[in-house]
């Protein structure tokens, strides 16, 4: 637990398998109406080091201020790692949940939750199989989700929230107003809190210090992700960006600028490789290939997501297209089919 500017505590919970379930940020904005953003997990072990730790944050600034009430928490978004604790910091604490409807319908109960991680068609491109083996793999990836949320995040669902918000509102949090505003990309119900006075951001998943967030089907698209990057990069007076992983980001506007730049960069490349393989065409799995060469297994896999929606994008503005032959989908450059 550390004060990471005035009046704004960060509780880090510990992670663990690697990527799998990294570390994640709780902000803890104290004072006499304070707010909790992002929930984190809702295993036993984590709830009980967060409350502890709110505990300590609350002594420590008692000590230098009158008076410490936290009244609300809210999610940046509806990944179990930012929601699974909501339950529990409840019933713990007695705050209220705050969600938007787009959260409240997402984690209302295992049906919607695991609906809205369906893939699309678009991640048929990268997996193409029918029948059985579809069927089999649709089967397994439920089961394996469902006990790994579950055991791994302690994932809890919410259908009783205490107040549903706008996506677009303003906040009182201890007398000061933040703005509440959706920032989708990463996810489709993704908010972020900005404090114009301040120059505080609040980003959730969105800007991460020194790692690119993941993108990837179903409910990530990455023209909303470049609109939303564009959108905090021309806040007013934007100071500092407190992310849900990592450090703190002091260089907020360059750090976007570099984000960008990459996400553009690695679209050009990915257009590039199929204007090379115009005559043959190339699948996402030969695409992966050939960026990732040397890279290990998994970092392969996690890599299908932003190929597969960059093929998406490039295949709305008619830059791309596709055929079908034998359970393997190949694109070529418009024009070439």
């Amino acid at each position: 637990m550390k004060e990471v500017y005035p009046g704004i505590f960060l509780i880090r919970e510990k992670g663990s398998f690697g990527n799998i379930k990294p570390s994640e940020n709780i902000y803890i904005l104290a004072g006499d109406n304070g707010l909790i953003f992002d929930a984190g997990f809702g295993n036993k072990r984590a709830v009980r080091q967060f409350l502890d730790e709110v505990e300590q944050i609350k002594n420590e600034y008692v000590l230098k201020n009158k008076g410490f009430s936290i009244t609300r928490i809210i999610p940046s978004h509806c990944h179990p790692d930012h929601f699974s604790g909501l339950m529990k910091i409840r019933k713990k604490t007695g705050v209220k949940i705050l969600l938007t409807k787009r959260m409240a319908e997402i984690i209302k109960d295992k049906k919607s939750f695991m609906k809205s991680f369906h893939a699309d068609a678009y991640k048929d491109y990268l997996i193409l199989k029918k029948g059985l083996k579809r069927k089999l793999r649709d089967f397994l990836e439920i089961l394996f989700t469902r006990f790994f949320y579950k055991r791994i995040y302690g994932l809890a669902y919410i259908n009783n929230p205490d107040e549903i918000i706008e996506e677009n509102s303003i906040i009182e949090i201890n007398g000061e107003q933040w703005n509440l505003f959706p920032t989708p990309g990463h996810a489709i119900d993704h908010i972020s809190l900005y404090n114009k006075e301040q120059g505080i951001l609040l980003s959730g998943d969105n800007i991460l210090k020194s790692i690119t967030t993941w993108l990837g089907p179903p409910n990530c698209d990455i023209k909303e992700y470049n609109n939303s990057l564009e959108m905090i990069h021309s806040l007013p007076n934007l100071k500092v960006i407190l992310p849900a992983h990592g450090d703190l980001i002091e260089n907020p506007k360059e750090r976007i600028e570099e984000i960008l730049n990459h996400r553009e960069k690695r679209t050009r490349q990915v257009l590039k490789i199929i204007q090379n393989h115009s005559e043959m065409g190339i699948s996402p799995s030969e695409i992966v290939q050939i960026i990732y060469k040397n890279e290990n297994q998994m970092l392969k896999q996690m890599a299908l997501g932003w190929i597969c929606l960059t093929l998406k994008m490039l295949e709305k503005s008619n830059q791309i297209r596709r055929i079908e032959e034998d359970q393997v989908i190949k694109f070529f450059p418009s024009g070439k089919i």
